[in-house]
């Protein structure tokens, strides 16, 4: 069963059940209503009348013939009360008199209404006798004789009509509220549930064809389904993106490697000619060159990659200081002319992992060296800004044009591929030092103008 059905199924229960209870406390109600305004009022109004004709406590005594002849006759007397039976009881708790539709039985009391009679208290009670319920209405009535009870009651079958009358409509109105409320909620869910349909014909959509470019598209309330369906597009799209980078970066290695490979082999072709031993040595030479720049360039891929695999497993507090000045011992090995400078060095330390960090920092400051002319300088600098540490490579090289800055951390892209090739490059170091910096829950951004040098920056949270 689908999940629309079992929750319309499970809010009909629901709505059952409440207006099941809701029509019994209606219906309890309304059977107390009738009692009290049918016949609680008509015992009340036919017990004075009958009061009326019994002596007074100052007055003579009782004369039973008479009050045998009244109460006998007052349950005949009218259409209307040929359902209210009466009868006169002593202290003792004796029938003295009753009316005629009685016969030969007696009403039954309880002796609450007994009790609270000696106290000159009326009282109105429910009894049941034989299976029948009467609503008894007894009053004390003072004469010289003693307190005498008058009893005046009423079998509470008279109401059932109106009851039966009563439930049958209650039973209607519950069904058809109950009819209409399912079906309003199986509605209200369908349509609520309709975006889990979209994203499940979405995604056996992208499963059957592979197409990563489709979207659900939600245009609904930004509720529950709506983030749901937000974040299976927002998914896809990363996928997509995934997907994208995965196919770009193999072209791109397969591009990369492809051309040592194609270096080697025709070196190969040629060390199986007869050559001359500075011809051997040449080509001898050449692949070692290309073999170590494959190597150079599957190192890079294999630690792109393992930034790239997801957060860090291992990670203690390093100090960012200490990591400045060894990058400035190694860049003046490699700086020749040029001029390297150690700006603002506080006293930083970040959680993570110390070998890449130190592997981010030489590359950027390896970049620099590398782009720098003879005499220039490169600055390095550490500094804090609220929660974040910065760090800062400056050169005063030949800059990098504004339409390659947005591709610059690119995997593979190169601003000048010829120069940077014969440089040793491998067109990896920005891609794993924006790699790392996320990796670490920081950024890197760099800004730059040809011909004046370049800023590169990384933020890490402390």
């Amino acid at each position: 069963m689908s999940i629309r059905w079992r929750l319309t199924l499970a809010f009909a229960s629901v709505f059952a059940v409440a207006a099941f209870v809701a029509a019994l406390f209606f219906y309890a109600a309304f059977q107390n209503w009738v009692v009290s305004q049918n016949i609680d009022g008509q015992l009340r109004v036919f017990s004075e009348v009958l009061v009326a004709t019994l002596p007074s406590e100052n007055g003579s005594d009782i004369d039973y013939n008479v009050v045998a002849s009244a109460v006998s006759s007052s349950g005949d007397s009218a259409s209307t009360v040929d359902d209210i039976y009466v009868q006169l009881m002593n202290s003792d708790r004796s029938v003295v008199a009753r009316s005629q539709n009685l016969g030969d039985q007696e009403l039954p009391f309880t002796n609450k209404q007994i009790d609270n009679g000696f106290d000159g208290t009326a009282t109105i009670a429910t009894v049941s006798s034989g299976g029948t319920s009467f609503r008894t209405f007894v009053r004390p009535v003072k004469t010289n004789e003693g307190t005498c009870f008058l009893e005046v009651a009423q079998s509470l079958a008279v109401i059932n009509p109106n009851l039966s009358r009563m439930l049958l409509a209650l039973v209607l109105v519950v069904v058809v509220f109950v009819t209409l409320a399912t079906a309003s909620v199986a509605i209200m869910i369908g349509r609520a549930l309709s975006p889990v349909k979209r994203i499940t014909a979405t995604a056996q959509s992208i499963t059957s064809s592979g197409d990563l470019s489709r979207r659900v598209k939600y245009r609904g309330a930004k509720d529950e389904i709506g983030r749901l369906a937000a974040t299976f597009d927002q998914m896809i799209g990363q996928l997509d993106q995934l997907m994208r980078s995965q196919r770009t970066f193999v072209a791109d290695a397969s591009h990369e490697l492809r051309g040592p490979l194609t270096v080697i082999r025709g070196n190969l072709d040629l060390l199986k000619r007869n050559l001359s031993e500075e011809d051997r040595s040449e080509s001898i030479r050449v692949l070692e060159a290309e073999m170590t720049r494959m190597t150079r360039i599957i190192n890079d891929l294999l630690v792109l990659a393992e930034v790239e695999s997801g957060p860090l497993e291992e990670q203690q507090m390093v100090s960012l200081k200490d990591l400045l000045l060894d990058a400035q011992d190694r860049a003046l090995l490699l700086a020749g002319n040029r001029r390297i400078v150690v700006g603002r060095q506080d006293d930083l330390w970040v959680k993570g992992d110390g070998h890449k960090l130190d592997q981010m920092i030489n590359n950027l400051v390896s970049n620099a060296v590398k782009y720098t002319p003879d005499g220039g300088t490169i600055t390095l600098s550490l500094s804090q800004e609220g929660d974040w540490a910065r760090f800062e490579v400056t050169d005063t090289g030949i800059g990098i044009s504004p339409e390659h800055l947005p591709h610059l951390f690119d995997r593979f892209y190169r601003v000048d591929k010829a120069r940077s090739r014969a440089g040793g490059g491998t067109g990896l170091g920005l891609a794993i030092v924006k790699g790392i910096a996320e990796q670490h829950g920081g950024r890197v951004a760099v800004t730059s103008e040809p011909g004046k040098g370049s800023t590169f920056t990384v933020w890490l949270k402390l």
